[in-house]
């Protein structure tokens, strides 16, 4: 019985001996996968680039100039009727307006939910600093105007653009435009108004 016992546990031994010296290759791989959702938020914001102050100025050439006839002159038709004006054939020297553009003078860049954005401008008339004076430049047609709008070039008060991206170099940059007004300009010197450009993610 105990030399059957002894057998026993050889042969199992044995058995155990060649399993351990089969191949790797032999045995049953194993593989698991599993797949990962990864969401990414961007965040919606907007950039606004634009000039904190800008000048403009004019010039002009003073100059005297004979004119034909009577150049100043005043017709009454009675002694001491001062009911007529008199009558200058100097011209006025200067335009009443000119239309300005400001080029390059604002840029937008960020993200919204739909890749667009609106831009918009306000102003004020520029009035003369100098304490007491009611001289001003009246402006009027304040506007915008960008060639990198949803559909090309797009101008006016307000406008819609693209916002291009979060990289620098797809920014879009529009124009300031305005008519001034001198019709009511009596005074040479500073005049100083103010516009602003707002922008907002759509």
């Amino acid at each position: 019985m105990k030399h059957l016992k002894t057998i026993r546990t050889i042969a199992l031994g044995a058995a155990l001996l060649a399993m351990s010296a089969m191949p790797k290759s032999a045995e049953a791989a194993v593989t698991q996968s599993g797949t990962t959702t990864v969401t990414v938020t961007m965040p919606e914001y907007l950039v606004l680039h634009y000039y904190s102050a800008v000048a403009l100025n004019f010039s002009a050439t003073s100059a005297s100039s004979s004119q034909t006839g009577s150049p100043l002159s005043a017709t009454w038709t009675t002694l001491g009727d001062t009911s007529q004006t008199l009558a200058a054939s100097a011209t006025e020297v200067g335009p009443t307006s000119a239309n300005i553009t400001l080029k390059n003078a604002w840029a937008i860049a960020g993200l919204s939910s739909s890749g667009t954005a609106t831009v918009s401008i306000t102003g004020t008339d520029f009035t003369a600093t100098r304490v007491g004076s009611t001289s001003k430049i009246g402006v009027s047609g304040y506007g915008l105007a960008s060639t990198n709008g949803v559909s090309g070039a797009v101008s006016g008060a307000t406008i819609t653009t693209q916002l291009r991206g979060v990289t620098g170099q797809t920014q879009t940059v529009g124009d300031v435009k305005m008519t001034l007004n001198f019709s009511n300009t009596t005074e040479s010197g500073t005049h100083t108004g103010s516009f602003t450009i707002t922008a907002q993610t759509i």
